[in-house]
């Protein structure tokens, strides 16, 4: 069997020399490590990306699953890989913004342990009720809470992330005892929430689009500071006296030690992948808005995000220990 060295085969990846297949099965898959569970629209826009990368690196490109505690596991995973692994972390915004001001014991840095290479999309959250409720705003959601407080419960895809904290906030603001459920993202939370065991619940707002439009539940609100694109009608949280403004992005992170010629090379593929027509139009179809951006634009939202929530976060007086 032909040996490569290192440089050799960096050089070759960097030069996005197109493998014939047997060359392609000799060679270690690109890895997505996407932090969330499989089924939900960040995954469906990792496995977008994934298709376009492959084709235009003429080599495999995988997107690993690796769900849990609000997306550390898997954010930790990439920070550890090694630069022979070629990983790339599909991360959310709360993992970069947020939890660096809820987690204690985060076990990452945000801004030491990873590269920004490009925003991929920006989404809207969106609090949505099981139809069966009847309400229809969110003044009429904190009244029926107040007179049922026995089914005070919301869930979120999972501890840490945005739609937590401002469910969290939801709760404070308004005085109403809320009791929490962590789901390993919203695939997995839909049968409770469909079936009404968890009343209320938070999310990225392309995640219930469809179970909105099919009845089985019903959107209330919305976090941005303007209301959605894809449901102008609904007013945002901000508008309900809801003082929150949140909105969702997926981006794609290189582990700090990657090489730096992979890096360029891949964010140069991603970016003209976001930034297709047909792949906007599939993005756009799954309710999410596609982006593109450079590292430096990337590098700068996320700071102007983590520096946003800091103070928000602090004045919550909310942290999580594990």
């Amino acid at each position: 069997m032909q040996v490569h060295s290192r440089r050799t085969m960096l050089a070759g990846f960097a030069a996005l020399a197109v493998s014939s297949p047997s060359a392609v099965a000799r060679e270690q898959p690109l890895k997505i490590v996407f932090p969330f569970s499989p089924g939900g629209s960040g995954d469906a826009i990792a496995r977008l990306f994934a298709e376009h990368l492959q084709t235009r690196l003429g080599r495999a490109v995988i997107v690993d699953n690796r769900a849990g505690a609000g997306g550390r596991i898997g954010a930790q995973a990439v920070k550890n890989a090694t630069p022979d692994e070629e990983t790339l972390l599909f991360a959310s915004a709360s993992q970069f913004s947020l939890q660096p001001h809820l987690f204690l014991n985060l076990g990452y840095d945000p801004f030491v342990d990873f590269v920004p290479v490009s925003q991929a999309v920006t989404i809207d959250l969106a609090l949505a009720v099981n139809s069966q409720l009847p309400v229809r705003s969110v003044g009429e959601l904190i009244a029926w809470i107040k007179a049922n407080p026995d089914r005070a419960i919301y869930g979120s895809p999972g501890a840490g992330t945005a739609p937590h904290f401002i469910c969290t906030e939801f709760g404070r603001v308004t005085g109403l005892n809320l009791r929490h459920v962590a789901y390993r993202g919203t695939p997995a939370a839909l049968p409770d929430v469909l079936a009404g065991r968890v009343p209320v619940y938070m999310a990225l707002l392309s995640e219930l689009l469809e179970q909105d439009r099919a009845g089985g539940i019903r959107i209330l609100a919305t976090a941005a500071s303007k209301r959605s694109s894809f449901l102008p009608q609904i007013a945002t949280l901000k508008e309900s006296g809801i003082d929150v403004d949140a909105s969702g992005w997926f981006a794609f992170y290189a582990p700090a030690r990657a090489a730096g010629e992979v890096v360029e090379r891949l964010t140069t593929e991603i970016v003209s992948i976001a930034r297709d027509p047909d792949v906007r139009a599939k993005i756009r179809a799954m309710g999410c808005e596609p982006t593109g951006t450079t590292p430096e634009e990337l590098k700068r939202l996320q700071r102007a995000d983590f520096e946003r929530w800091g103070p928000v976060v602090k004045g919550s007086g909310i942290t999580i220990e594990n």
